[in-house]
């Protein structure tokens, strides 16, 4: 019989950090399981901050981020993920920017708790006779700008819309995010320094050779506001459009007159937004999408879906447009598809292909397409600036995504790297102001860490035990509240979440499994009794034989500082699967000589000036 081994690692700064799942799968690095523990205690505007602190579009993200922290969620490997997103969105509500009518005082309040905090970017940069130049209004330049500002520059924002906002204002629908929440962040960011001149077009209204020239740095941040079309037969007709140019014109209350029969071509989030929305207007009576990918394959968030089909949306998967179908005088009528029979190839590339005897047609008078985003790069001809380009005419950008072959002019968000999230474009704005600073000052910026772990239970002292509330590891997900399907669909205004209540909020931020908190053991002590193996619920601890363990050189070391020069055979280990523990502190209550210890691990990122 062959022996099984068991490959480990040794913790380390790194691994504890790790630990903590939701945050290293932020892209701004939120401390979410803080905020959520802070809200499963009561401590609301302690919650706000810990989300605030890292991400100045917070009560933006509360409403609509696509939560990569709720993907990364341990809990979610046990039955479902903490409603991150949401909680967020609770405590912004009470304490967040939309709660300020006077943006002075948000001012007042805001800097002295960034102060506090200590990350160091708190007026950094030296006098600057030129501003620092900003091209789009969207999460990635309102992110550079807020942290540029609070560095000590002077950005300016130009935006081609008479909106700020970007995608924020021209793509996702007021029903998901109410426009006060987004004007009070950008008012916000305002009140700390910058500037935002609205309806001009760079490129038309003013070169950019002239902006460049004119400026500190310039960054480039305009989104991708074009919509992507599919040259099948038919789709010159003028009933065809753009899922995007559509949402666009809706929000800026320009005329839009659709028909009663919707098809949406498309199956991701944008597709659900243009569909939600055209179904609000007036005199459509029946919206359907259709989408090359299989359920289980679409991009769409579940609750985009879940909440689409309760409004009336009618889905159908795994078809393709093959022509669009309209009378003699070109009015469209119908559009006809192809059963998509892959969408992936052997190699894993995007390769639909399509079983051209199956098809399905479908009555439309308007059909919009919601396959992807495009870029609008005109502003770039005749600039005189010599920007490099990638094959597909892209700007090119070097190692750190963010710099191109012109000293000065940077790139972030979805210019960057294509068409992403909201809190990964605030992640892009707020790197590329790191960027912007280091090229400016000529000084490198340096992270200074630090680390403690702090004892979180102790037989003799209990307010220190792992705080969890009774059951917790059976406390189930809640979905957030809802308006009622009939009042929501009236008006592309009406909010469809009414959010958590404050019990619920609390009983929901209990599921945290607080995963900062780790089992420290400590090897003395230990008496192998197995007593914290056999009362672990989730069977995550294991005593071992060091021959049952693979070794590296880090571990040989530390094997014969325990045991000498022939440590094989004469000890043992406690190992431990770090993904199935909850936490729960049942071994550290369990061990008779107090071997095991409950330690939350703290640890703090700052900017070394």
């Amino acid at each position: 019989m062959s022996k099984r081994t068991f490959e480990v690692v040794i913790p380390d700064y790194k691994y504890w950090r790790q630990n903590i799942k939701c945050q290293t799968g932020c892209p701004v690095n939120t401390d979410s399981r803080g905020y959520v523990r802070a809200i499963a205690e009561g401590d609301y505007e302690k919650a706000y901050w810990i989300a605030r602190m890292p991400n100045p579009l917070a009560s933006i993200c509360g409403r609509i981020c696509g939560a990569p922290c709720e993907l990364a969620c341990r809990r979610g490997w046990i039955d479902a993920a903490i409603s991150i997103r949401a909680l967020k969105g609770f405590v912004t509500e009470k304490y967040g920017v939309e709660i300020y009518k006077d943006k002075k005082d948000f001012v007042h309040n805001f800097k002295p708790k960034f102060k506090e905090k200590g990350n160091g970017i708190i007026g950094i940069a030296e006098n600057t006779p030129k501003p620092v130049s900003i091209v789009g209004s969207g999460p990635a330049g309102l992110a550079c700008a807020h942290d540029l500002a609070l560095m000590g520059y002077k950005p300016i924002i130009y935006e081609m819309e008479k909106v700020a906002g970007g995608m924020c204002a021209m793509g996702i629908p007021p029903y998901r995010l109410p426009r006060e929440i987004l004007q009070a962040e950008i008012d916000a960011i305002k009140a700390l320094g910058a500037e935002i001149r609205l309806g001009v077009q760079i490129g038309k209204d003013i070169l950019l050779k002239k902006l460049y020239d004119e400026s500190e740095a310039v960054l480039l941040a305009a989104g991708a506001r074009k919509s992507r079309m599919l040259p099948v037969e038919g789709s010159e007709s003028k009933e065809v459009l753009g899922g995007i140019d559509f949402l666009r014109d809706v929000f800026t209350d320009k005329k839009v007159a659709i028909g009663p029969r919707v098809v949406v071509i498309g199956g991701g989030n944008v597709a659900y937004d243009v569909a939600r929305t055209a179904l609000r207007q007036k005199g459509v009576e029946s919206v359907v999408l259709v989408c090359i990918e299989k359920f289980e394959e679409m991009l769409a968030d579940t609750i985009e879906i879940k909440e689409g089909e309760e409004e009336g949306i009618e889905r159908i998967n795994s078809f393709g447009p093959q022509k669009i179908n309209a009378d003699k005088n070109g009015v469209v009528k119908s559009i006809t598809f192809n059963r998509c029979i892959a969408v992936f190839d052997s190699e894993g590339r995007f390769n639909p292909r399509y079983d051209e005897s199956d098809t399905m047609t479908l009555s439309a008078d308007t059909i919009f397409f919601s396959i992807g985003q495009a870029y609008d790069l005109s502003f770039l001809d005749k600039c005189d600036l010599d920007i490099e380009k990638t094959e597909r005419g892209m700007i090119k950008v070097g190692p750190d995504s963010i710099s191109t072959s012109v000293p000065g002019l940077f790139v972030a968000g979805d210019l960057a790297y294509g068409p992403k999230l909201v809190i990964d474009a605030v992640a892009s704005g707020k790197r590329t102001a790191i960027i912007i600073h280091e090229f400016l000052s000529r000084k490198r910026i340096t992270i200074k860490k630090s680390e403690i772990h702090v004892e979180q239970y102790n037989k003799e002292v209990s307010s220190n035990e792992v705080s969890h509330p009774p059951d917790f590891e059976k406390i189930k997900r809640e979905e957030v509240p809802a308006a009622l399907v009939e009042e929501r669909i009236k008006s592309v205004f009406t909010t469809v979440e009414t959010g958590f209540p404050k019990e619920m909020a609390e009983e929901q931020g209990g599921r945290c499994l607080n995963c900062a908190v780790n089992t420290i053991f400590n090897g003395d002590r230990c008496i192998l009794c197995g007593g914290c193996a056999d009362i672990c619920p989730e069977y995550c601890l294991r005593l071992v034989s060091l021959e049952n363990i693979k070794s590296d050189e880090t571990l040989t070391e530390l094997y014969k500082y325990r045991y000498g020069d022939n440590p094989a055979g004469t000890g043992s280990a406690i190992i431990k699967d770090e993904d199935r523990c909850i936490r729960c502190g049942l071994c550290a209550k369990k061990c008779p000589v107090d071997a095991i210890t409950m330690e939350r691990f703290i640890f703090k990122e700052v900017i070394d000036k």
